[in-house]
């Protein structure tokens, strides 16, 4: 998207169980159903934008009789397609941009559409607690580098310099592996440092529990002493 969205639009959802999309993070999909079909055949041709939304099992269906979905989602632009043969497609989502259902539309689509709200994100203070929002992003960085190298992916330690402040926090929060609970409330999170707060703390309670597990590990073997 070339600007931020900032009043409400018509967006095609696509109610998924256990999968989250955070801003300025990446989702791969594999689209077989053929509601789904159509919707991402109408997305391409469009604005290439979907509403990736948590179905809620705790809450019954709507009156239309629809699972029920929680209220806040992220939208994803379709940065990668890959049509197969048989009608399906994989799909690489880029996050974009968070939002509020306002309400669901009756349309003639086979799949659910919604008015969406999107939501404002409160910016990193310039100082908070004595550290400043370099501090932030610093400390995160090193908590990711700590925890991938601890856990044997060296892949996962960097995290991409360029990102804004937002996309910073999501991309570290999206390598721990989170469930959808734990996901959803970080989603809902409107201020940057509760966000910030709440990864960094989580990140060293797994360290902590890394490195008192770490005397108990078996070494590596060498396979040539086989």
């Amino acid at each position: 998207m070339d600007a931020p969205v900032t009043s409400p639009i018509l967006l095609p959802l696509f109610p998924l169980p256990n999968v989250l999309l955070l801003p300025e993070t990446t989702l791969p999909l594999h689209v077989f159903e053929p509601r789904y079909r159509t919707m991402l055949s109408d997305a391409l041709a469009g604005d290439r934008l979907i509403g990736i939304q948590l179905l809620n099992p705790a809450a019954p269906p709507d009156r239309a009789g629809r699972p029920a979905v929680f209220e806040i989602g992220c939208a994803g632009e379709v940065v990668r397609h890959e049509p197969l043969e048989d009608g399906r497609s994989n799909i690489l989502l880029r996050g974009t941009f968070r939002y509020r259902i306002a309400g669901e539309r009756e349309t003639p689509a086979p799949y659910r559409v919604a008015v969406v709200a999107p939501l404002a994100v409160h910016p990193l203070p310039a100082t908070s607690r004595g550290r400043t929002r370099r501090d932030l992003r610093r400390l995160l960085a090193k908590s990711v580098e700590r925890l991938a190298d601890s856990v044997g992916r060296s892949r996962a330690r960097s995290l991409p310099s360029q990102l804004s402040d937002e996309g910073f926090v999501n991309e570290a929060l999206t390598r721990l592996g989170l469930d959808a609970e734990e996901g959803y409330r970080l989603l809902v999170m409107d201020r940057l440092e509760e966000r910030y707060t709440w990864a960094i703390e989580h990140i060293a309670d797994v360290q902590k529990r890394l490195d008192l597990l770490a005397p108990f590990r078996r070494p590596a073997s060498d396979p040539r002493s086989n």
